[in-house]
């Protein structure tokens, strides 16, 4: 994959965690390509991405980035804050579903969203629009309104049971389960379940 404008990078599931090795704080993402549970396959997979990011210009010869690749490690660097993702019944990530990953100073500063693909590419967008913590709710409203659409016609693809929202907070993680009319958490002095999204997400933020 290469760059698709300027402020906008396509990376392979390879190529993602090579760059990620650059970050002052290593930071795991979903990918759908590599088993992360083998260090092996993980080495593997660094090598790989390493090779390419030279080939692709985006890095130099000892792994550190340029370019774009060096803007977008810079701006993953200021933090993690939030992520969407669906997942099965047993809550096992689906990669055919949407994951997106927010970075920023807070939520409502992101510089960097991370959508990752079944495929295994994760395309990065340098200074997002605003409101992109807002989109990630209205995601979660849908699901809670109206549930999940059946796979097109001929595709044999799991249907998603739920979709989890996550933020990264200075006292740790917090998330919520959202299915069609019902939006539960099973960590925290919490109840197990949110009358709505809005009063989950308030949750999250508290």
């Amino acid at each position: 994959m290469t760059t698709t404008a300027l402020g906008a990078l396509a990376l392979t599931d390879d190529e993602a965690i090579a760059l990620a090795l650059s970050l002052p704080e290593l930071r795991r993402t979903q990918v759908p390509t590599v088993d992360q549970s083998s260090r092996e396959s993980v080495a593997q997979a660094i090598l790989r991405g390493r090779r390419s990011l030279v080939v692709r210009d985006l890095a130099t010869s000892d792994g550190t980035p340029t370019g774009v690749a060096a803007e977008v490690a810079r701006r993953l660097g200021t933090g993690l804050r939030a992520i969407l993702l669906l997942a099965d019944e047993a809550g096992k990530w689906l990669p055919s579903g949407v994951t997106v990953y927010l970075y920023g100073p807070s939520l409502d500063t992101i510089e960097v969203n991370q959508t990752i693909t079944e495929a295994g590419v994760h395309y990065f967008r340098l200074a997002p629009p605003p409101g992109q913590w807002e989109a990630l709710t209205q995601l979660a409203e849908a699901v809670y309104a109206g549930g999940f659409a059946e796979p097109p016609p001929g595709q044999r693809r799991a249907r998603p049971a739920a979709a989890f929202l996550h933020v990264v907070r200075p006292d740790g993680n917090r998330f919520i389960r959202i299915a069609q009319g019902a939006v539960t958490t099973g960590r925290g002095p919490v109840p197990a379940r949110f009358p709505s999204v809005a009063e989950a997400v308030s949750w999250l933020l508290a």
